[in-house]
């Protein structure tokens, strides 16, 4: 398994007796990869696939500028990935991100707000600048700004931002640099982002970095470790991939990962693309690498490819434990992410969206309604008041308000493949909330929150469904149920000590979808 990955994630109601666990690492075929260099690749709702590209040396074109001439610039680039996960063919960025005075690439994206974060770099000095471009409420990005504050300087490069956040939900910026400060050449750091703006960058300190450099810098929030590469002493040759646990200045000591995965050439820009819902392990991501079978033209070190890392998940040996009698662990779904069972459900903190409110509509998106609740977890498990329940709390969260949140991306994955088609699809969808409140308020509650799922269906990955909404070629069918028609959870909840965070009362408050009809 991958060194270094956090006890957090383990799951409350397993134990890995053992791992036996094998990473493969797969080259990327043309036309994703070229006889140039491919760095920095990361999929995008699990549709596109987003990477940087820099043309082969025999077929860059010189552009004039009044610097001079200046080699073709490494742009970002995009690749359909299709259901069965054939990559389609890729072409230079449609988001407004490209400079063709620049490179551009290394880009990052926030999971809560969607913003994107990315390089910029100068084609002759190779001084790169960090910017931003805030999510459009609908489709798209706003036009890119450089962040200001401190991250980026005239004399030094800041570069390969990675996104994690605290505890309040701010931005922690991870990047690399060779700023004042550094242990030698280049460094991990990191700054806060308020807005567009930086606060002071701090080193991340010896135990992530070291006399040598310390660059690509990837932040896995689900397990709390950083991934990064370095050309330190102890390598298996040129840049290998390490990780540390921690976060922000406080971190444990740095260890190489998982020796199949490095290789005697550099390895770069290690990300995770997808874990175990349950688990949080680790099962899929990419890497960039020179190593021997990358395409080039003349020298084989020259140029980078991206190559994809998969752990084979059946040579796991799960053995399942004990579980608390007080609600069995079968009442929590445990679903294949790549399989659509219903109804799925989307649950919500108590009162969401807009508290209080007595209409029956919302403008927030189930997607901010989610993040906020997931943010919640260690409330929700505090106020547990034995150990069997906090455990059966923490899966709550981990497989039914994340891991049907990631269910439901899937579904609107395969949504947007049946439009694709011609085809006409009907989401149909209840609503419900917890008997705190009378029955005619919960009702309206009950809309609010269908419509705040309708809201995040609209602006979904920049209001793609916008216009299959508009001439109805995508509908949704409407049934808010308020308490009326709830399951024996209310029963359970009247004898609740706690009628807001307990979990009959926290399984309570959810909207299923019922159905997705295909015409």
């Amino acid at each position: 398994m991958l060194a270094c990955v956090s006890i957090a994630f383990l799951f409350p109601f397993f134990s890995f007796h053992s791992l036996h666990a094998q990473y493969r690492v797969e080259h990327l075929s043309k036309p994703i990869n070229t006889a140039g260099s491919e760095t920095g690749a990361f999929v995008l709702g699990d549709t596109v696939l987003v990477y940087s590209s820099l043309p082969p040396a025999s077929q860059r074109r010189k552009i004039t500028s009044f610097v001079g001439l200046r080699p073709a610039p490494m742009q970002l680039y995009q690749a359909r990935i299709a259901r069965n996960g054939k990559l389609g063919r890729p072409h230079a960025d449609r988001w407004g991100l490209n400079d063709k005075g620049k490179h551009s690439g290394n880009i990052a994206i926030d999971p809560l707000t969607k913003d994107l974060y990315f390089t910029r770099g100068n084609l002759v000095t190779q001084r790169c600048d960090i910017f931003v471009a805030k999510k459009k409420k609908r489709r798209g990005w706003e036009k890119p700004v450089k962040l200001a504050g401190p991250i980026n300087s005239s004399n030094h490069t800041a570069t390969q931002p990675t996104i994690a956040h605290t505890p309040e939900g701010n931005v922690i910026l991870y990047f690399a640099s060779d700023r004042p400060g550094t242990l030698g050449g280049m460094d991990i750091w990191y700054t806060l982002v308020e807005g567009t703006t930086t606060t002071e960058c701090v080193n991340l300190g010896p135990l992530v970095n070291s006399s040598s450099d310390e660059i690509t810098p990837f932040y896995d929030p689900r397990n709390g470790v950083l991934y990064f590469s370095s050309n330190r002493e102890g390598g298996k040759g040129g840049y290998d991939i390490y990780c540390a646990d921690g976060a922000r200045n406080r971190w444990r000591q740095a260890e190489g990962v998982c020796g199949c995965l490095n290789s005697e050439q550099n390895d770069l820009y290690f990300n995770i693309v997808r874990h175990d819902s349950v688990t949080g392990r680790p099962l899929m991501g990419f890497l960039a690498s020179n190593r021997s079978d990358s395409y080039y033209l003349n020298d084989s070190l020259c140029c980078n490819d991206i190559y994809e890392w998969k752990v084979d998940s059946a040579e796991w040996e799960v053995v399942i434990d004990t579980v608390p009698d007080t609600l069995n662990h079968e009442s929590i779904s445990h679903i294949p992410l790549s399989t659509f069972h219903f109804p799925l459900f989307l649950y919500f903190h108590n009162d969401e969206p807009d508290p209080t409110s007595r209409k029956g509509t919302t403008e927030i998106s189930y997607a901010d309604c989610q993040r906020r609740y997931a943010q919640l977890r260690g409330e929700y498990v505090g106020r547990q008041t034995s150990a069997g329940d906090s455990a059966l709390m923490e899966e709550f969260f981990d497989s039914c308000v994340v891991g049907n949140y990631e269910r439901v991306e899937a579904l609107f994955d395969y949504v947007e493949e049946q439009l694709d088609e011609g085809k006409g699809v009907v989401l149909t969808i209840s609503g419900y909330a917890s008997p705190v409140f009378q029955n005619e308020y919960n009702q309206l509650l009950s809309e609010r929150r269908i419509a705040s799922f309708i809201n995040m269906l609209s602006a979904w990955r920049g209001g793609l469904f916008a216009d299959a909404m508009d001439d109805h070629r995508l509908t949704v069918e409407q049934k808010p149920m308020g308490i009326d028609q709830l399951s024996t959870l209310n029963s359970q909840l009247s004898t609740s000590q706690d009628p807001i965070y307990s979990l009959p009362a926290a399984l309570a408050r959810r909207i299923e979808i019922l159905s997705c009809e295909i015409r």
